[in-house]
């Protein structure tokens, strides 16, 4: 799938496929792209043992679901990525009530590593042979901290794709957790929509759960500077910086700043 954007006045393709063995994306993206080479470039914070756990659980992943991440590409760059995998592997490793922040859904978060690597092969295989048929996804992250990619529709355009993908594989239904309208663009984090480009995408809500504390206390702070005037949004945050005003006017928002959702769409 094409997906344009537009970056510094110039217009560029983005790619969006779904990842396979030839390029596994097995750690964050610090500075994107990622590429084959510098994807191998360890900082000192990296632990790559447990990077390696988490790469080879991907590649077999990837043998048994033909994938588990949809790429979002720029060249021979990858600036975007949505891990997923199977309701019933997710459960194993917890749900989401198991997770106590939302860096515990990205790859290489401490926790991922020891949650798989004691996994059996037999295990494995039956977890991700799905008798439900639904897809959960993990996290997503696009541009990481390079703003020129944020704002650009990449994210939603990695839905779709994977609705396409996984309707025309059987699958039954993909989940996500998304956020409030009202949570603030620089808050949401890397790992999840909205609630509304959700519903324009064909999702529902299953149940309303709780904010992780932390982010719900970041979400109100922001909010309140931003009421307050003290507070800009970047430029890439339109859409929010369009909207605050009526989000924030409607004062249902103070009872949804501290909730999450649980968010379905039937294939």
């Amino acid at each position: 799938m094409k997906h344009s954007i537009t970056v510094g006045g110039e217009e560029r393709v983005i790619d969006i496929r779904a990842m396979d063995e030839d390029f596994i994306v097995f750690r964050k993206m610090y500075d994107p792209p990622l590429t084959a080479q510098n994807i191998r470039t360890f900082g000192p914070h990296d632990d790559v043992a447990q990077l390696e756990v988490i790469e080879e659980f991907f590649r077999k992943q990837i043998r048994a679901l033909g994938s588990c991440m949809i790429l979002a590409w720029e060249g021979d760059g990858v600036i975007g990525k949505m891990h997923f995998t199977t309701r019933e592997m997710h459960e194993a490793l917890g749900g989401p009530e198991r997770w106590n922040s939302s860096s515990c859904y990205c790859v290489d978060h401490a926790g991922f590593a020891p949650a798989i690597k004691n996994l059996s092969d037999a295990e494995l295989t039956s977890l991700l042979s799905s008798p439900s048929r639904t897809l959960c996804v993990l996290c997503f992250n696009v541009g990481h901290s390079d703003e020129r990619y944020h704002g650009q529709g990449i994210a939603k355009a990695m839905v779709r794709y994977l609705k396409s993908w996984a309707r025309e594989r059987g699958w039954r239904r993909i989940e996500a957790r998304s956020c409030p309208d009202i949570t603030p663009t620089n808050v949401i984090g890397d790992w999840m929509l909205r609630r509304s480009p959700l519903e324009r995408l064909g999702f529902y809500v299953l149940k309303e759960m709780p904010a992780f504390p932390k982010e719900a206390q970041a979400r109100l702070k922001v909010i309140e500077e931003l009421a307050a005037g003290k507070k800009e949004l970047p430029a890439w945050a339109a859409w929010y910086g369009r909207n605050f005003s009526r989000l924030h006017a409607d004062p249902g928002w103070r009872s949804e700043y501290d909730k999450d959702y649980l968010m379905a769409c039937d294939l």
